[in-house]
């Protein structure tokens, strides 16, 4: 009976230490810079930030991370490879390794997005890449 209770702590532990944060609700100090990132969690295999974006995110792709950016707020328009996309508050995006993909705020106030990256985002692989007519 013993061991049935340490597998419950061991799988209850890392559980417990997460909290829920209600995204809508967070702020941030700084929204004088073009681009403000607020680490919210990660392991070595997965990382959450927030950011708030008032100027364009150049074009760049993740040479080994694969993105998921949901919009919490705002609108904007993403570079997709050689796409348009037109995003707005609850809109979700994967972007694949080697994607290239950048995004410009298009309403008055900052685009607040959630991105995940898999694995861990340390910043190594984000490559810039020139792209005419964005």
């Amino acid at each position: 009976m013993r061991w049935w209770f340490l597998f419950v702590l061991f799988i209850a532990g890392p559980a417990a230490a997460q909290k829920a944060i209600h995204l809508p609700s967070v702020k941030t100090k700084n929204l004088t810079d073009g681009v403000v990132v607020q680490k919210l969690f990660g392991d070595s295999t997965v990382s959450s930030n927030l950011l708030w974006i008032r100027e364009e995110v150049r074009p760049h792709f993740h040479s080994f991370h694969s993105e998921h950016v949901y919009v919490v707020e705002g609108t904007a328009q993403m570079l997709f490879n050689h796409e348009t996309l037109f995003l707005r508050a609850g809109d979700l995006v994967f972007i694949p390794a080697g994607t290239v993909h950048a995004v410009r705020p298009t309403g008055k106030d900052p685009l607040r997005v959630l991105s995940i990256h898999s694995p861990a985002f340390d910043g190594s692989d984000r490559v810039l890449v020139e792209k005419t007519g964005w």
